[in-house]
């Protein structure tokens, strides 16, 4: 009998949470903001009941974001309990992407400066077919130049920019920085009617890009990590110069999977085939290579699809 209630409870809760996530949809197609974050904060209570909590920090990190980035939305929501359980659980419980950043930054410290940077370079161009086919979604304009910038800053943390553009390449790394900053500060990021078919699986908007505190891009850590490579490639950074390690496991792009699937991320095919790539990176920049071994696993990475 009580298995039977427990079931019956289980059926009525994951019918609520099927019609929460339909009522999302629709606001999130209608752009009405106040009601998407009331379905976050709903959301966040439905899965926090039925206890699977990387769901549950998904809309908790959608609610901190939309209300963050919005002065009314901040201060309507701002005394909601939810703010105080995205804090208690960041502190309790470690997602897969927060275990594997954890790898990441423990393995990073027997790493050079340039190690440091060829391990965030490497990770970032793996986002180049992501952002060509972003950049065809209205306010994205801009977004496919990622594979060209790419192109000099493998070639310049070798020392190797043609010195007769220098300035013109200088400019456009610079152009590419403000491009990405303004678009990721913009409202378009919230815009769930903007999306990337993806064949055979669900659509990809660019919310999926942003993450929470525990990763995602997490666009903080793209800007951060971009910075770190400019500074890199234009000015002499000391040894002991604090590089964006964070952004390393950034594509395992965990924030599209919660949003999309119910299975565990660490299962997923895609997030198994970029952990290896991770861990692999390491072990090749160990190997100090050359600039032509270094452009041609940067070549290969520019064609992958991370999703």
């Amino acid at each position: 009998m009580v298995l039977r209630e427990e079931k019956y409870r289980r059926n009525i809760l994951q019918n609520n949470i099927k019609n929460l996530l339909d009522l999302l949809e629709q606001a999130q197609n209608k752009k009405d903001y106040e009601t998407v974050a009331g379905y976050y904060m709903e959301l966040g209570r439905a899965y926090k009941k039925e206890g699977n909590i990387p769901k549950l920090l998904y809309y908790l990190n959608r609610f901190d974001n939309l209300t963050g980035g919005d002065d009314n939305l901040y201060q309507k929501f701002k005394r909601d309990d939810m703010t105080y359980w995205l804090v208690d659980l960041e502190t309790e419980y470690i997602p897969y992407e927060r275990k594997i950043q954890q790898q990441v930054l423990e393995k990073s410290k027997d790493l050079n400066v340039l190690q440091k940077i060829q391990w965030v370079l490497l990770t970032m161009s793996r986002f180049c077919e992501l952002f060509r086919r972003i950049s065809v979604l209205p306010g994205f304009g801009g977004f496919e130049k990622l594979g060209r910038i790419i192109n000099y800053f493998s070639e310049g943390i070798y020392g190797g920019l043609d010195k007769d553009k220098k300035d013109e390449i200088e400019d456009e790394i610079y152009g590419y920085n403000d491009l990405t900053d303004d678009i990721f500060d913009s409202s378009v990021m919230c815009d769930y009617t903007n999306k990337v078919k993806i064949p055979g699986q669900e659509d990809f908007v660019p919310a999926d890009l942003e993450g929470g505190d525990n990763g995602g891009i997490g666009t903080d850590f793209f800007s951060s990590a971009y910075y770190d490579i400019k500074s890199f490639v234009y000015d002499k950074m000391p040894e002991d110069s604090r590089i964006t390690m964070e952004f390393v496991p950034c594509g395992i792009m965990q924030d599209y999977y919660y949003r999309t699937s119910d299975s565990d991320i660490a299962d997923e095919k895609k997030v198994k085939e970029e952990v290896n790539r991770i861990f692999s990176d390491y072990e090749f920049i160990k190997e100090e290579p050359d600039k032509e071994k270094f452009a041609g696993r940067i070549e290969g990475y520019k064609k992958i699809m991370l999703i």
